[in-house]
């Protein structure tokens, strides 16, 4: 197996129609509308696990500035954590997600955030993410906000820096607004 990172600007065909198929066989449900990467404005880079020339674990990264109560904040998320169905159940992704958040932190991030399911919550806080109560990411745009509350999703949230860790209780209780795209979230 190996571990490589894609950025965007690498622009490298094999690699996305890599991920695409990845996608494609985990969540068969979203390949009429797959492309990738699903929000180039955020987009920062990408950790693949390849094994025979196909990708079987891949996790993306993204980054914005997240203006929230009256502070300014550098946010990385995870996106479109994925592993191929035969290979699930082997420590694979944690791997990988340990991986990005190391680059996370090398890129000066106050926090990390995103959302996941119910069910996925005990793995992420196993990685260092918090649910904090009453957090609510809203993704979307101005016009056409997205709330994970809608979707059944859970915010989970790393704080990193001391800025954030001194605001913690500025997340609690409250909806966290990105300017995202239409009906996007991390």
């Amino acid at each position: 197996m190996e571990l490589i990172q894609y950025i965007q600007e690498n622009n490298d065909k094999k690699i996305v129609d890599k991920i695409i198929a990845l996608e494609n066989t985990a969540w068969p449900q979203d390949k009429e509308n797959n492309i990738f990467p699903s929000g180039l404005n955020t987009y920062l880079t990408s950790f693949i696990l390849i094994e025979n020339d196909i990708a079987i674990c891949h996790v993306g990264i993204r980054k914005t500035i997240l203006y929230h109560k009256e502070e300014k904040y550098l946010a990385c998320g995870l996106s479109e954590v994925v592993t191929h169905p035969h290979y699930q159940k082997r420590g694979l992704a944690s791997q990988i997600i340990k991986k990005a958040i190391e680059f996370i932190i090398l890129q000066q991030a106050d926090i990390s955030i995103f959302t996941c399911t119910k069910e996925k919550v005990s793995f992420y806080t196993r990685l260092g993410w918090q649910v904090i109560p009453g957090a609510c990411f809203i993704g979307g745009t101005t016009n056409k906000s997205f709330r994970s509350d809608d979707l059944n999703l859970v915010t989970m949230i790393m704080f990193i820096s001391h800025k954030s860790k001194q605001h913690r209780k500025d997340f609690e209780n409250t909806d966290i607004i990105f300017e995202l795209k239409e009906n996007q979230l991390w």
